[in-house]
């Protein structure tokens, strides 16, 4: 909430705060202008599929393969993405923080039309790592499952500054309300991993 009030044109002056956002423009400024043929394909494809398509993936494969804690955890990084989507969404629209617009940048995609601050890419895979690192990790196999998984995280995240689509605090403000609200649902899970047991078992009779 203290990262939202520093950043949202609502909430606070930017006069008051100028000296944080002219320190997260300069760290914008400096990842944006890392540009290379090498890491730009890579970061607009993690940009592009490296939210909904990887991760939905990633469920389908968990719930199928994973054996019990691998369904617990595809349950619960789903249940933890279906309630960030609409909660980022409500976020950007309160906090207001627009997109960058700094000249010297050099974006390689088009810039999405919706507020900046919250970063949903942010959210969502950074939901995925957190709940994966948390419930994924019984065997050592699995645990290196968990830590791709987060490293894949980390680099969808690195990518949304990269292109230019958000500024870095939206990425951390994006982490923190990810990995915020999907621990909740890591702390029920053993609650909510009850409740399936006896819907499913009311099903079988």
């Amino acid at each position: 909430m203290l990262l939202a009030g520093l950043v949202s044109p609502r909430l606070t002056s930017y006069s008051n705060s100028s000296l944080f956002l002219k320190a997260d423009s300069w760290i914008f400024l400096q990842v944006n202008n890392l540009h290379s043929s090498i890491f730009n394909k890579l970061m607009i494809w993690l940009t592009e599929y490296g939210r909904e398509v990887f991760w939905v993936v990633v469920i389908v494969l968990l719930f199928i393969l994973g054996g019990g804690s691998g369904k617990k955890t595809a349950i619960v990084i789903a249940i933890s993405i279906l309630v960030l989507i609409p909660l980022g969404t409500i976020t950007k629209d309160i906090i207001s923080r627009l997109r960058p617009a700094i000249p010297k940048s050099d974006f390689l995609i088009a810039a999405d039309s919706d507020y900046s601050f919250p970063s949903g890419h942010a959210v969502i895979v950074s939901a995925g790592a957190a709940v994966a690192l948390a419930l994924f990790r019984d065997t050592y196999r699995k645990l290196a499952i968990s830590v791709l998984l987060a490293i894949e995280a980390t680099l969808v995240c690195i990518s949304r500054v990269y292109v230019g689509g958000h500024y870095p605090l939206d990425v951390v403000g994006g982490i923190l309300l990810g990995v915020g609200v999907s621990f909740i649902f890591v702390g029920i899970g053993g609650h909510l991993e009850s409740l399936f047991l006896s819907i499913k078992n009311i099903l079988k009779h």
